[in-house]
């Protein structure tokens, strides 16, 4: 009966989505006999299916699992089942891992569960396998009561168990209390002795075993943030996943943050990509970006899920200063498509106080600002991605999204797109994606600093040679607030430290990437540039005791290595 039941179900759901696409598609006859028609909406159908949502089996594969997840949760409710429901909300909870006066074994394997309260009461929701301590974790919850329990395989026997939890946090996820879905500064203080913890049913998870290349560790950003564009984590299969299945999408990728390499004195550029795209896309772009003075970041996210999630995400990580503080230095973003309407969002959430980040430059690539037709019309579908429905012209999110001004001292770059390479055009002139109209509504227009059309498809103008200038040339009227001379001494590099116990990992990094500039420093060849700098020479010259890690590494490598032709310089921390 259950198994018959299931095939009823998806045999149902097919027919509902064939029936809804042939009353779109098919022609019907007038009255008086007059000739055979499209109704309009078959157009915005087509777009929908064939540029956008991508492949009918994808979409009807979709409708069929969602059917499945809602028969199961009908007898059996699970907290895990919901969080991968595209009909369910769900949260991005995350924090950091704080050790306070515990020491945790840099290469103890650790990890942080969502242990739920109910419906079934100590069901593992969710699992972050986290690289050390002091480091951010992520997970992707529905709403509830959870457990929030640091694992640690003290044991080393290849399984977290209840006995070995050192940290438990209790956290409640609900709409009322946290709208945006985004919940950030859920640290997890590591007590200077383990809790008993008791949970209402035994676990036992396995602590995953590389099966790629060993990831690059970071001494800066969480665990696997640092990856080349060429990892399979950009390929265009998660790209589908994240736009099919988003939570199955961050399991395999929670953080969201990705950079190209260890955290340094450059300009960050955040690349954001457009539905169903990747970090990947803007290779091109990243290729010809100077990475003497700029360094490239990413906003890789799943693009099914809802866009004032996404934007509230972006927010929090790179606009607030909360997770990435930059200071004085500027922040660049560039964004392509529907990843526009993200980052545009995002900054109506900013409010001038001080501590927020600086975003000097916007560019976003051929964006619908007002919207897709073709999301109109997917209203209707027995199925509806929930970025789509925010694409909908008529939606509060396309309604809401110029609410507020851009920060005064940005300089917005819009450039639109307008070459359509589809045998048949239909609906409105556009790049063959986005009609112009969308492109160039009248809010964004108003805020441009520049608009710049592009003959170039809507995916095309990513490796289109007139539009790679016309980014980087943005990118690049954006300069550090360093001085010359300083950006010239950071560019030395640093000395080439051999293995020292004597030193931390921290003041390993500081020595090894910028040693001639902590020397040029002290010595005086460089005038401080701020307050930090001007205690960091006060702690050299023997003022203050040293507290900081550059100047606890500064003061260990003058006395371990007083000489320092002893140590060769090791090569530029400037990318090649």
């Amino acid at each position: 009966m259950a198994r018959a039941g299931r095939r009823a179900f998806l045999q149902v759901s097919a027919r509902s989505f064939l029936t809804w696409l042939r009353a779109l598609l098919l022609p019907r006859r007038q009255s008086r006999g007059r000739a055979l028609f499209l109704r309009p909406a078959a157009l915005a159908a087509g777009s929908l299916v064939a540029c956008v949502v991508g492949s009918g089996c994808q979409y009807l594969g979709t409708v069929a699992r969602e059917g499945r997840y809602a028969l199961r949760q009908q007898r059996n409710p699970e907290q895990r089942v919901y969080k991968h429901m595209l009909t369910r909300q769900t949260f991005y909870v995350f924090g950091v891992i704080r050790p306070e006066t515990v020491n945790v074994p840099a290469d103890l394997p650790l990890a942080v569960a969502a242990i739920a309260a109910g419906p079934v009461a100590g069901e593992v929701v969710d699992v972050n396998h986290v690289s050390r301590a002091e480091s951010y974790y992520g997970l992707n919850l529905p709403d509830g009561s959870y457990q929030l329990v640091v694992l640690a395989d003290a044991n080393r026997d290849g399984f977290y168990e209840p006995a070995e939890a050192i940290a438990v946090r209790p956290i409640d996820l609900s709409e009322d209390q946290q709208p945006d879905r985004v919940c950030g500064d859920i640290d997890l203080e590591l007590p200077p002795s383990a809790p008993r913890y008791v949970p209402p049913k035994p676990f036992r998870i396995a602590v995953p075993r590389r099966r790629e290349a060993a990831l690059a560790e970071s001494l800066f950003y969480p665990k696997g943030s640092i990856r080349s564009l060429d990892d399979p984590i950009f390929s265009p299969a998660m790209a589908q996943l994240g736009l099919y299945r988003p939570a199955a999408f961050l399991e395999r990728a929670p953080m969201m943050f990705y950079a190209l390499e260890e955290d340094s004195f450059r300009v960050p550029v955040v690349f954001v990509h457009g539905i169903g795209g990747s970090a990947r896309d803007f290779a091109d772009i990243v290729s010809r970006l100077d990475r003497t003075y700029y360094k490239p970041w990413f906003f890789h996210y799943a693009s099914g899920t809802d866009l004032t999630q996404l934007s509230a995400m972006f927010h929090r990580i790179f606009l607030s200063g909360k997770v990435v503080p930059l200071g004085p230095m500027p922040l660049v973003i560039v964004a392509h498509s529907m990843g526009g309407l993200v980052v545009r969002d995002a900054l109506n959430r900013c409010t001038g106080k001080p501590g927020e980040n600086t975003v000097a430059c916007l560019v976003t690539i051929g964006s619908p600002f007002g919207g897709h037709p073709s999301a109109k019309s997917a209203a209707h579908a027995p199925l509806v991605i929930p970025s789509w429905a925010d694409l909908n012209p008529d939606s509060a999110f396309i309604r809401d999204l110029h609410r507020r001004p851009l920060p005064s001292a940005l300089k917005y770059h819009l450039l639109y797109t307008f070459a359509d390479d589809r045998t048949l055009k239909l609906g409105e002139t556009g790049d063959g994606v986005v009609p112009l109209g969308s492109q160039l509504v009248a809010e964004a227009q108003r805020e441009a600093t520049v608009q710049f059309g592009c003959n170039a498809t809507h995916t095309g103008v990513l490796q289109d040679p007139g539009a790679v200038a016309r980014v980087i040339a943005a990118i690049e009227a954006v300069k550090s607030p360093l001085p010359a001379e300083h950006v010239r001494e950071l560019q030395r590099g640093g000395y080439a430290l051999p293995p020292d116990e004597r030193f931390t990992l921290m003041e390993a990094f500081y020595v090894r990437n910028l040693g001639w500039y902590l020397d040029a420093l002290a010595s005086g060849r460089l005038q401080p540039a701020d307050p930090f700098q001007r205690d960091f020479v006060a702690a050299c010259r023997g003022e203050r005791r040293p507290r900081t890690e550059p100047e606890t590494a500064w003061r260990k490598l003058n006395e371990f290595y007083p000489e320092r032709a002893r140590l060769l310089r090791s090569v530029s921390g400037t990318p090649h």
